[in-house]
């Protein structure tokens, strides 16, 4: 199996990011399905879904050899396992997947291919202080990883009725082919910060959370316009 990345950080959160170039039967044997999951797979029916579908499963072997674990999900689309107390977020993009894991907290992943149709999504997304900070020609990167970091924000809130231009916000900050980002959740008077990091892969942006960092931000003063 190639994978591409490997992310282990000091509180315990594991990451890991694969490109799929197997076929459906080698990745359903990599995947060792427990029957529950088997009786789940055989409903799919678009082939790219049952590839990404395996591929999840597989890569979440590579962290638990040993255990057949089982992924369901929360009403609001949120994924979790039923036999086990880790975390988890999944996130895809073509033929690349990857999946997030951390013992206490909830996890959050997303990765994006750097295209140009995110200048047509911007205005969407981007609220007026991240305007701002990015002027009037931002870098397709720059775009790509906001976006990717919003994704990582709604999937790490617990909530719904949520708004991307309106209740989130990324602070300024460099771009690089890798960095840090603090994310600002402001909703029903309640204000919220979600650390994350992001990498460049190739012509991919992955962003995810980085709860390690969050005791140097901590004492931040935050001005959400």
């Amino acid at each position: 199996m190639p994978i591409i990345l490997k992310i282990e950080h000091t509180d315990s959160q594991r990451t890991a990011i694969w490109e799929i170039k197997e076929d459906e039967h080698t990745l359903l044997e990599m995947a060792a399905l427990h029957k529950t999951d088997l009786a789940t797979f055989t409903l799919i029916k678009n082939p790219e879904r049952r590839l990404e579908w395996l591929a999840v499963r597989a890569l979440l072997k590579e962290f638990y050899p040993s255990q057949q674990l089982i992924i369901n999900y929360h009403e609001n689309g949120r994924p979790f396992l039923i036999n086990h107390t880790d975390k988890i977020s999944i996130s895809h993009s073509g033929k690349m997947i990857g999946i997030i894991l951390h013992p206490t907290q909830n996890p959050g992943i997303d990765i994006e291919m750097i295209h140009p149709r995110i200048f047509k999504i911007a205005d969407r997304f981007l609220n007026e202080l991240e305007k701002t900070y990015i002027g009037t020609e931002p870098r397709i990167e720059q775009l790509t990883i906001i976006w990717g970091a919003k994704e990582v924000m709604f999937k790490v809130y617990e909530h719904g009725g949520i708004s991307f231009k309106n209740d989130f916000t990324i602070k300024p900050f460099p771009v690089s082919l890798s960095g840090y980002l603090t994310g600002v959740i402001t909703k029903d008077n309640n204000l919220i910060t979600i650390p994350m990091e992001y990498k460049k892969i190739g012509n991919f942006i992955l962003v995810q959370t980085n709860y390690i960092i969050r005791n140097f931000e901590k004492n931040e003063n935050f001005d959400i316009l």
